[in-house]
């Protein structure tokens, strides 16, 4: 397929500059201009929905005093079967009083017998909406003789508006009297003086109870019905506003919180099309005049290309000879140089990874445990003086193995040599703990002729003395070699204390990570050793639990020959 090229370096650069310019930018101010749009308005949802909440919690809290006292009230049928004395009226009094101080909104009570004459009232003039006979066909009345048991509440009007909570007192399931708590609208009406958002709060019919929004309010003093059901972001009257609506005092009454943005909108869409008319002619002239910025050939841009793209493909034969000018003949040459020291960066970097592997690898390998070392000797010391010929087979013992462990001859060596010294490792280990080790190798004949990293089968079996000896007297440790689906397979296997689980989750954790960060060093080694050697699914697996032993597994690939 042939390739599509520009045919003008004028016409790439037009291009290239509006695409990641002029757009670029387009877009950035965009979803700045939609940032600051989502900031705005969900300033203005944040401050109306607070508003609303907190004239609904207030208001929904003075309610639920009153009705708590209303439903108290009417519990004690003595207040209409006998007169009312002096304490008890006192009681009521003193009851009322805490209850006012307690929701900071005053309240009146009217307590009336079935005829609606009044047993008691905080106001000497009784509201005619309790006193007319035709109460009993509407208002708090009829609410209270329809559901006598329940909580009504309802508005009335009497030199403005008023709440009315009201509950019936029954005798034997008759309805004998009325318990009626008042509360003016005046009274709420500092708390909307308090909050920066229009509110009106009005009953489940939509009449207003208290309002300081007349935009919402009709001629009949209602909450306008074509935007009762409404809520958010609307348009009204051809303004903006947005609507949140609550029900309280179940849903009696509902609260509107009305917040007006249709000039800070005006303002805001003026303002995109202003930004996006700039980036429009932006755009237009940068098309028209890019092409004037560069007129040369883009011959021999498209030849370095290409050899960049050989580069990339990985052919470091492809040289530049470019005469065409002095600058892009300054770059061919530069290019030929930069092929000459890439292509032996290349050779010495392949050197220097070699010998850095291999230098990693003498590092695990050469970190014998100064641990082992000093108790051996220390055991050496004191057994020449109570048992000699034990002493000498561990200065044997211990002289074979360091001769082993720093000799440089071999990385790797064959199973069985490797088994050969390790059994002098071990035969310290039971000099020094006599009766209280024993151990047992299993390794199958073909196995002893494959090679492995040497000192691996050691060092796991240190690792086995290490943590079995931590919370038990005695230990026995069994080590087998096989072969297994292509590899060559070692398990160390005792029957010690374990690892606590959370000890056992940071050394296989640690064996994941290029630099051992713990201070358990034996089984990151050995993994990180082989890890360095053969690359691949290959290394330490450790299974452990507390007070049964632990298993560590060697995966090692096949080798009969040394291969690094």
């Amino acid at each position: 397929m042939k390739r599509k090229r520009i045919r003008f370096f004028s016409d790439n650069i037009r291009h290239t500059f509006i695409l990641y310019a002029i757009i670029p930018t387009f877009l950035i101010a965009c979803l700045c201009l939609g940032l600051i749009l989502g900031i705005w308005q969900y300033n203005v949802y944040a401050t109306n929905r607070a508003t609303n909440a907190k004239v609904s919690n207030v208001l929904q809290k003075v309610v639920d005093i009153y009705v708590n006292e209303a439903l108290n009230l009417s519990k004690d049928v003595t207040l209409i079967t006998e007169p009312i004395n002096t304490d008890k009226l006192v009681d009521i009094r003193r009851s009322m009083y805490k209850l006012y101080a307690e929701a900071e909104y005053y309240a009146k009570l009217y307590i009336l017998d079935e005829e609606l004459n009044s047993v008691l009232s905080d106001n000497i003039r009784m509201p005619s909406f309790l006193i007319d006979n035709s109460c009993y066909d509407w208002g708090i009345i009829r609410e209270i003789r329809e559901n006598p048991q329940g909580i009504s509440i309802t508005l009335a009007t009497e030199d403005g508006r008023i709440l009315c909570i009201g509950t019936g007192i029954q005798n034997r399931d008759e309805l004998i009297g009325y318990i009626i708590v008042t509360i003016p609208a005046d009274e709420f009406r500092l708390l909307l003086t308090q909050v920066s958002q229009q509110t009106v709060i009005t009953d489940e019919n939509g009449w207003i109870y208290l309002s300081n929004n007349f935009v919402f309010q009709d001629a009949l003093g209602r909450f306008v019905r074509d935007q009762k059901y409404s809520e958010g972001f609307i348009k009204y009257q051809e303004k903006g506003y947005y609507l949140s609506k609550s029900k309280i005092c179940n849903n009696k009454l509902q609260v509107y919180t009305v917040t007006s943005h249709d000039m800070e909108s005006k303002i805001f869409y003026t303002m995109c099309l202003f930004i996006l008319s700039i980036f429009a002619a932006i755009i237009i002239i940068t098309y028209f005049t890019s092409r004037k910025v560069a007129k040369k050939s883009t011959r021999d841009i498209y030849k370095i290309a290409d050899a960049f793209e050989q580069v990339k493909k990985g052919d470091l034969e492809r040289y530049l000879d470019i005469n065409s000018s002095i600058e892009f003949k300054e770059i061919g040459e530069a290019y030929n140089l930069m092929l000459d020291g890439l292509k032996n960066n290349i050779k010495e970097n392949k050197e220097l990874t070699r010998h850095v592997a291999f230098a990693q690898v003498k590092q695990l390998e050469a970190q014998f445990n100064p641990h082992f070392l000093f108790n051996t000797l220390d055991n050496i010391r004191f057994m020449s003086k109570i048992d000699p010929e034990a002493s000498d087979k561990m200065i044997v013992a211990l002289s074979a193995l360091l001769r082993y462990s720093i000799s440089n001859a071999e990385e790797e060596i064959q199973v069985e040599e490797d088994i050969r010294y390790t059994e002098s490792y071990l035969t310290i280990l039971k000099i020094r703990f006599n009766r209280r080790f024993t151990y047992e190798i299993d390794i199958e004949d073909k196995v002893k002729k494959y090679i492995i990293p040497k000192l691996m089968i050691q060092s796991i079996i240190e690792n086995a003395v290490k943590y079995g000896f931590a919370e038990e007297d005695t230990l026995h440790v069994t080590i087998r070699g096989f072969e297994k689906d292509g590899n060559l397979i070692f398990i160390c296997k005792d029957n010690g204390g374990g690892m606590k689980e959370d000890l056992l989750k940071e050394i296989r954790e640690n064996l994941l990570q290029p630099v051992n960060r713990t201070n358990h060093h034996g089984i990151y080694n050995i993994h990180r050793r082989i890890q360095l050697m053969y690359h691949g699914d290959y290394g330490v697996t450790l299974e452990s639990k507390l007070g049964e032993g632990t298993v560590v597994t060697l995966t090692l690939p096949i080798h009969m020959h040394s291969e690094i």
